[in-house]
């Protein structure tokens, strides 16, 4: 009888969860590293271009300034390379051409960070999927 009305016993199932639950998370944090990500962007067939640049999701990077890409062929190849140190697998991004932004109205590009430490990013402006 007394081991029925133990109150450790009717143990609501929601805090049962976060019991088990809890020591566990830390677990789940990716470790950190630092990822490069070389940036070639082709403007070709854009008129009157004076500033081409990056925004996006991760440092040192923002949606609201533009990382000025530096041209390598004048008027249609641009360049930028950005180091974070970061424990995702992926990052966000939309390029600008005289501030305003590229594939206005849909997904910003994703380029996904592989397992080496450098990746080249390849893009055509307000081309998605390149």
């Amino acid at each position: 009888y007394l081991l029925t009305k133990s109150p450790v016993l009717r143990l609501k199932p929601s805090l049962l969860v976060l019991a088990v639950g809890v020591p566990l998370l830390p677990g789940c944090v990716q470790k950190a590293s630092e990822k490069t990500v070389v940036y070639l962007l082709d403007v070709n067939g854009h008129p009157n271009v004076q500033q081409v640049g990056l925004r996006g999701r991760d440092k040192p990077l923002s949606w609201d300034y533009d990382l000025q890409l530096t041209p390598i062929k004048k008027d249609s190849l641009f360049r930028v390379v950005v180091t974070t140190n970061t424990g995702y697998k992926a990052t966000e991004v939309k390029f600008t051409l005289n501030g305003d932004f590229e594939l206005k109205d849909k997904d910003n590009r994703r380029i996904e960070l592989g397992p080496r430490d450098i990746t080249v990013y390849r893009a055509r402006f307000d081309i998605a999927g390149q």
